[in-house]
């Protein structure tokens, strides 16, 4: 699978990896041309690579909102809860505090001295083996049951797992609501997910 490293312009190199670095966790990779005076580097944290670059070398003026509409969604390994901790304690402006969402997810999430955001995440609770939705709370397993290894949308009511093609079809419209997808579109889309479940390789 391939991986996603952004680029952000920022306005104080320095400043920005210290930030980085300190408050949010990050470990510093390579700079060039050189620590002292860095065009570019690269921050990694539990295999998110970030880099960031001068906002000037862009042509990105003194006046410009820097971070406007942007979100980085990612993912942390360990405690979510003691690393909310730490980024709080180390000054971290947080935006929306720690909370549990509907969907499965504990998140929180800064915003970095540019203005841009993160929004540190962790899922709560079992994955549905069949189509991977967290779930967190008696109503999402199916059956209500929490020793089941489906969601209330894959399984029937006595847990097991319901046939493929009803299971396939629930995907499809999920991914066309949620999505905008066009039916064809989803389908390809939802055979290619589907396969990759624990519940449907080899099927």
């Amino acid at each position: 699978m391939g991986y996603l490293s952004p680029t952000l312009a920022v306005r104080n190199m320095k400043a920005t990896i210290a930030f980085y670095r300190d408050v949010l966790g990050f470990k510093t990779g390579m700079m060039f041309p050189d620590a002292r005076n860095p065009e570019y580097a690269d921050l990694s944290r539990d295999d998110m690579v970030l880099m960031v670059i001068p906002a000037a070398n862009c042509g990105i003026g003194a006046e410009a909102k820097l971070g406007a509409g942007v979100n980085f969604y990612m993912q942390i390994d360990g405690s979510i809860d003691e690393y909310y901790e730490q980024v709080k304690k180390k000054g971290a402006r947080i935006i929306t505090g720690i909370k549990d969402e509907p969907f499965g997810i504990r998140d929180f999430t800064v915003e970095d001295i540019n203005g841009y955001q993160f929004t540190f995440n962790q899922i709560v609770g079992k994955k549905c083996l069949s189509c991977g939705m967290p779930m967190s709370k008696l109503e999402d397993y199916g059956g209500g049951n929490p020793a089941y290894v489906y969601c209330v949308h894959c399984a029937n009511t006595d847990g097991s797992l319901k046939k493929y093609e009803e299971v396939y079809e629930g995907m499809i419209g999920f991914m066309m609501s949620t999505q905008n997808m066009e039916r064809a579109t989803a389908e390809k889309a939802a055979k290619e997910y589907m396969d990759t479940m624990p519940a449907w390789q080899g099927k």
